[in-house]
């Protein structure tokens, strides 16, 4: 008896280790199928998001398109088109009169807009308009409240220097969900009455320090707007200004002198941006006509054979010699037809409403 009760005990011992190792082995199952759903999961994520991107430059291109021949002339004589960074196709012109973004102006002289963003470091800025001062070439600089605050006495200067001087937001915020999911939503708590009051707080202090007013265009950091946001600061009196866009840095205007890592992609040294530069002016049939050029009032990058203001001499003569001449960005708008007096009104409304 004692046999049997001991036999069966070791039956049910093994039945016990099978049936443990069978469900140690469908747990094994079912987290690898948990996992391959899950990296599928990721994989159609990305998928949609791309997709997206591709219906809404298919969007932009079929907008394009329908408007015909007589919108390809308008466009030709009016300026560059290139990809834009808006979450949603892009217009040429808005109901309101407006592009969404000056991103170029008129390509039918060979004008040029150099622009200087000042948003935290000024470590550049002297020797940059010592540079100016000597092509008497104009600039437009777009600065923070920040930036004001910190640095009176450049912004003075560049005033004195007869450089126009336009909005980059007060605190230079975040804007869009571009950081992280590189879409142009607008974020939470981002509303027409916080876009306003990042304006036009910069343009009362700005008005407190140089007794002017800023130009009635502004420039959102990190180069996040969406048409939403654009409609917001226009009804504020501001129109947005970028710079050209291209499919890559090579096709576009932005000098990346923000980016201090050599490590980082996008990283370009001063002759690597001049040499890209030169390369569009030089290309048939318009070159850099119209072109806005992005650069900034102050460098992170330690060496300085690594600043990329440093070539900014050479690449005004040069540009020069091809035949160019340098305007400010409310020059290149009346060039382009892009009457600005209109804004006044709203901007004039918003400075009164403003509690600073």
């Amino acid at each position: 008896m004692q046999a049997l009760m001991f036999l069966a005990a070791i039956t049910l011992g093994l039945c016990g280790i099978v049936f443990g190792l069978w469900e140690m082995r469908r747990n094994r199952i079912v987290q690898a199928d948990y996992a391959q759903l899950r990296e599928k999961r990721l994989e159609l994520i990305d998928h949609i998001k791309n997709a997206n991107r591709e219906i809404a430059a298919l969007k932009s291109e079929i907008a394009t398109l329908s408007r015909g021949d007589a919108a390809a002339a308008k466009k030709k004589e009016s300026g560059f088109s290139a990809d834009s960074p808006l979450d949603d196709a892009p217009s040429p012109e808005e109901p309101d009169g407006f592009p969404v973004s000056f991103d170029n102006g008129s390509v039918s002289g060979k004008t040029v807009a150099l622009t200087f963003d000042g948003g935290s470091h000024n470590n550049a800025a002297e020797d940059i308009l010592d540079t100016l001062k000597s092509r008497g070439v104009k600039a437009t600089v777009f600065v923070t409240g920040e930036f004001l605050r910190a640095y009176p006495q450049t912004i003075r200067r560049i005033v004195a220097e007869g450089h126009e001087t336009c909005n980059h937001t007060f605190s230079h915020p975040h804007l869009t969900s571009w950081a992280q999911d590189h879409t142009h939503t607008t974020l939470s708590g981002v509303s027409e009455a916080f876009v306003c009051s990042q304006l036009s707080r910069t343009d009362s202090l700005f008005f407190s320090i140089t007794g002017r007013r800023l130009a009635p265009l502004w420039r959102a950091p990190y180069g996040e707007k969406n048409r939403t946001i654009c409609r917001w600061a226009r009804r504020c009196g501001y129109l947005h200004v970028g710079w050209r866009q291209g499919r890559s840095w090579k096709q576009g205007l932005d000098s990346n002198d923000w980016i201090a890592d050599e490590e980082t992609p996008g990283f370009h040294s001063p002759d690597e941006v001049f040499e890209k530069i030169i390369s569009l002016a030089t290309r048939e049939p318009d070159g850099i006509a119209g072109g806005i050029i992005l650069m900034h009032l102050g460098t992170e990058r330690k060496d300085s054979k690594a600043q990329v203001h440093t070539m900014l001499g050479k690449l005004i003569d040069e540009l020069k010699r091809l035949g160019y001449t340098f305007v400010t960005v409310p020059e290149m708008l009346k060039d382009s037809g892009i009457d600005t007096s209109l804004l006044e009104k709203n901007r004039r409304a918003t400075v009164a409403a403003s509690p600073d």
